[in-house]
């Protein structure tokens, strides 16, 4: 049973009046009975408190579970043991007087380690040479009780082979068992598991009583014939080889003496490479003329490092300074650089980076795996460009910026609706009346475009574009479908209808003036465009969009990509990003400048320890 704070657990009896029928709490680590739910309870906050020990492996602050599946390993771990070695150890200290468990562990190992028991499975040496061990069970161990110490290799022990009926009679020095089942760690296991402290002053240790019934310790039968050798020091062999001749220490000195009158020249050279004996004072002064000379040596290194330093230091210095690229001696030539090869004009390469960085920053705050499950590759869209299939990434990406772009705008006019409501502006919807469409000059797209007389004639023409789709279609541009049929017209449409929406004197326009950073009609993209390329703008009214050559294709990309980053959502993520990005030069810097100071401390550190 574990510890309960280093100390025997005593379980609750069982109450002597209990029912059958009566109901009661049962703790089942402890196997305990509780009437009282506040005992059952302290008991289970008890039970769950690292206030447990294991008994077997002295394993501390464990909780109960923790403490008995410990002990449930350290059985396990036990059991591997061979019965026969367990039954050997527990004997010993049965029979004998064991002070210190520690010392008892050493002791077996080493006497346990050169020695068998009767009934122990053993590897046993071949006496061919080339053949392997064969595996055996000792029988008998015959020891001669005339002496007074058994040396390990000259106990004979008598086993049988296993597969076979053969019984052979070899010494300790040709058995050997299984390095697993002998080690320290196991026989300390052993020894806390089986025995108790029955005495502290002196300390004695016995075994267990059920340890004793279980091994069978107190049987007559069972002996160990060379128990009696258990603490003895085995006598030391003289391992050194013997002369073959038997030669006496008379010889062997005689013929030592032979060799070095042979070897005359060299036993004087021997003789005379001797040193002289010098007395204590010249002693004295070769030991203070070394110690100046070992401080002399760490003067020099001393000043040899900071020359190094203030070398180290002028040169960071220099090299920090900003100097001329013409002045700079060890300039090189930049590389060759490879050309980017497409099947697009160089030219446009720059636009089309620009369309897959945008799909790849923002995609995750447009819901782009949803149409483009791979995202925008840039070969996949230079295919687009050139072909004129209307299956193909361009009129998708068309699609997709153009449902984009009305959905931002509807969102915008939903918190400018709200916010003037807040505060009891006059809310002017950004709709003309339908009658004001047919109430415009009849100027065309192109000459409200390219008419610069009168500012009044572009903004006409751009709501009468926008409006165009309520008057005559009775629904808004858009809440159109969009296909690869009806995309051609509602793109150029939106591009009309660009900074066309209502003014006049009334809040419509402040939100986005404040929340798109000074925003105004003069600032879209697409009226922009309408300015810079009014030739893209005809050719929309006689052809569709996927007949147009690559550059204009991209122009319509880069456009709605540019008026989608005009809103303030993404505005606001860019900001954030911009924050981010400023925080974390901040971070780099000042964990830069602890490394530092930490550099710069441990330099001194390393300066100072020769001077002490």
């Amino acid at each position: 049973m574990p510890l309960l704070r280093k100390k025997p657990f005593v379980p609750v009896d069982l109450p002597p009046d209990l029912k059958a029928d009566e109901e009661v709490f049962l703790n089942v680590l402890t196997k305990e009975i509780f009437r009282d739910y506040e005992e059952y309870f302290r008991r289970s906050i008890l039970c769950n408190s690292l206030v447990w020990s294991c008994e077997y492996t002295g394993r501390s602050n464990l909780t109960l579970s923790e403490a008995l599946q410990s002990e449930a390993d350290a059985a396990e771990h036990l059991r591997k043991m061979p019965v026969v070695l367990q039954q050997a150890i527990c004997f010993i200290i049965h029979k004998n007087e064991i002070a210190s468990l520690t010392v008892f562990v050493d002791e077996v190992l080493s006497f346990y380690r050169t020695r068998f028991l009767i009934g122990e499975t053993v590897e046993i040496a071949s006496t061919d040479k080339g053949s392997s061990r064969k595996s055996g069970i000792v029988t008998d161990i015959m020891v001669n009780p005339d002496t007074a110490f058994q040396h390990p290799n000259q106990i004979v022990y008598k086993c049988s082979v296993e597969g076979t009926s053969d019984q052979v009679s070899v010494t300790g020095n040709k058995l050997c068992r299984a390095k697993t089942f002998l080690t320290r760690e196991r026989v300390k296991l052993l020894a806390k598991c089986s025995a108790k402290k029955v005495s502290t002053d002196p300390p004695l240790y016995a075994v267990k009583p059920d340890f004793v019934t279980k091994l069978r310790l107190d049987d007559e039968n069972f002996n160990i014939p060379y128990l009696s050798d258990f603490g003895k020091s085995v006598p030391k062999v003289n391992n050194k080889r013997k002369n073959r001749d038997g030669d006496d220490e008379e010889k062997k000195k005689s013929r030592k003496l032979k060799k070095k009158l042979e070897n005359g020249d060299a036993f004087k050279a021997d003789e005379e490479a001797k040193e002289p004996r010098i007395s204590a004072e010249e002693r004295r002064k070769q030991i203070e003329l070394q110690k100046a000379r070992r401080k002399r040596e760490r003067q020099e290194e001393r000043e040899n490092q900071k020359k190094m330093q203030a070398a180290e230091q002028l040169f960071q210095k220099e090299w920090t300074k900003p100097r001329e690229d013409l002045l700079l001696t060890d300039s090189q030539d930049l590389p060759d650089i490879a050309p980017v090869r497409t099947a697009l004009p160089v030219s446009l390469f720059g636009e089309v980076i620009q369309v897959s960085e945008f799909f790849h920053l923002f995609g995750v705050h447009v819901d782009l795996e949803e149409e483009f499950p791979y995202g925008v590759q840039i070969g996949a869209l230079e295919k687009s460009l050139i072909n004129n299939k209307q299956e193909g990434m361009f009129g998708d990406l068309v699609n997709f910026l153009l449902k984009l772009v009305f959905a931002l705008q509807e969102e915008e006019d939903e918190e400018e609706e709200k916010l003037a409501q807040r505060y009891n502006f006059t809310y002017v919807s950004p709709k003309l009346d339908l009658s004001q469409v047919t109430m415009l000059p009849s100027v065309t797209w192109h000459t409200a475009v390219e008419t610069k007389e009168d500012e009044s004639l572009p903004w006409m023409g751009a709501a009468q574009a926008r409006y165009w789709s309520d008057y005559y279609l009775g629904t808004p541009l858009h809440k159109l479908q969009l296909d690869s049929y009806t995309v051609t017209e509602v793109l150029r449409l939106y591009f009309l209808g660009a900074g066309g929406r209502a003014n006049g004197a009334n809040y419509y326009g402040r939100w986005r003036f404040n929340h798109r950073g000074m925003y105004s009609d003069h600032d879209d993209p697409c009226v922009e465009l309408r300015k810079r390329d009014p030739s893209l703008l005809r050719m929309l009214t006689i052809s569709n969009i996927f007949d147009l050559p690559p550059a204009s294709k991209l122009t319509i990309l880069t456009t709605l990509i540019n008026v989608v980053l005009t809103f303030a959502q993404f505005r606001e993520i860019i900001e954030e990003a911009i924050d981010g990005s400023r925080d974390a030069k901040k971070e780099w810097k000042s964990f830069g400048s602890e490394i530092h100071k930490k550099e710069k401390s441990t330099d001194c550190d390393s300066a100072l320890i020769p001077l002490l």
